[in-house]
């Protein structure tokens, strides 16, 4: 494995955070809370879908080439960078 993503949580309220695992079957596409202001790492090779929810049914996502950050600010307004 050697590509990754971080999502950072850059708003004022935890947020759920999903990436699937088309590139590597072995990860986990289970949702995973991100504190306010926290980040995490997966472990991906490839293009995957990063979806964010606030825990209602508002949902967004983005589909990422590996080696970003996506960078959650609110639903309406995920930023992707190097």
């Amino acid at each position: 494995m050697s590509g990754r993503f971080v999502v950072v949580n850059n708003s004022s309220a935890p947020v759920y955070a999903f990436v699937s695992k088309y590139s590597y079957a072995q990860g986990s596409d289970a949702w995973y809370s991100i504190p306010a202001g926290a980040a995490d790492v997966w472990a991906r090779d490839n293009w995957e879908l990063i979806a964010f929810t606030i825990g209602d049914d508002n949902r967004a996502g983005v589909y990422v080439k590996v080696n970003k950050t996506v960078i959650y600010n609110s639903i309406s307004d995920l930023v992707i960078v190097n």
